[in-house]
């Protein structure tokens, strides 16, 4: 009776440790995913926020900068992604951002991030900007 007893404990252990390591594993990766999107999200508002409000500069000077912080902070700080992908668009109201990118392992799971940011008082951005002089000409 009592070798049935130890031969359970250890059939148990053979099926009950290989799923607790299994376990492990996708949390570590759930946790990068986590952070990773994290990341994307609060960099897109902080390059974006920093960067929509040059005034003296033109959209696509603008467009740039944004973009290339973007890619700097994210290069950075990145875990499990390997290759984001950052699109940036930028127009006198608002700037639009978008991230994505997969990771090295489980890549069939990919991370999207949409931004828009819009400025806080577009009136002075339109009156000093190009867009509503070439508007304006056109019509009167």
């Amino acid at each position: 009776m009592h070798i049935r007893e130890k031969g359970r404990f250890v059939l148990e252990a053979a099926y009950l440790v290989p799923g607790i390591c299994v376990l492990l594993v996708f949390l570590v990766y759930f946790t990068l995913y986590a952070h990773d999107y994290a990341v994307c999200t609060h960099a897109a508002l902080e390059s974006g926020t920093k960067g929509i409000y040059r005034m003296e500069e033109t959209a696509s000077q603008v467009q740039t900068a944004i973009k290339t912080d973007l890619e700097k902070k994210l290069d950075e700080r990145l875990l499990w992604i390997s290759d984001p992908e950052v699109e940036v668009s930028v127009s006198p109201l608002k700037a639009n951002i978008h991230i994505a990118g997969s990771g090295r392992f489980l890549g069939s799971y990919s991370i999207e991030v949409n931004r828009i940011l819009y400025r806080i008082n577009p009136c002075d951005t339109l009156r000093t900007s190009r867009w509503l002089t070439n508007v304006v000409g056109e019509e009167g």
